[in-house]
């Protein structure tokens, strides 16, 4: 694939995942009940649904803005894809650690898992095919 493929391919996976990153923040910031809906996470306190919003909401958001603004400029894209590899990795990566400490999985989770496992694995190919394009120029 020609170097304006994979530069393509990343815009969209950044796009894709930056926004989505940004719906589930504005979702739990906006309703942080939800996460207790979705996840069975207790919010006892205003100070635990403020955490909630705050790291939820705020850093859904800024991850999201970070991966999808990175992956618009020609100049940044490989930084917007490491930006998901590394949170997608890592977070991918914690789930499977708890599933190994003996947490099962529902349905929930392993969706997320595999979304993650796969934007990660999209994410590395661009990145090599950017650089084998590069190397090649």
């Amino acid at each position: 694939m020609p170097r304006a493929g994979f530069e393509r391919v990343g815009r969209i996976l950044t796009t894709v995942f930056g926004l989505g990153f940004v719906l589930i923040g504005l979702r739990y910031f906006l309703d942080p009940g939800a996460l207790t809906i979705e996840t069975d996470v207790a919010m006892p306190s205003t100070k635990a649904v403020m955490e909630i919003r705050t790291v939820y909401g705020g850093m859904f958001i800024g991850v999201g803005l970070t991966t999808f603004l990175l992956g618009w400029r020609r100049a940044t894209l490989a930084s917007g894809l490491w930006v998901l590899v590394l949170i997608g990795g890592c977070v991918a990566a914690a789930r499977i650690a708890a599933v190994l400490l003996g947490q099962a999985p529902d349905a929930l989770f392993a969706g997320l898992l595999a979304v993650e496992l796969i934007g990660v694995a999209i994410a590395l190919w661009v990145l090599r095919g950017l650089g084998a394009a590069e190397r090649a120029a």
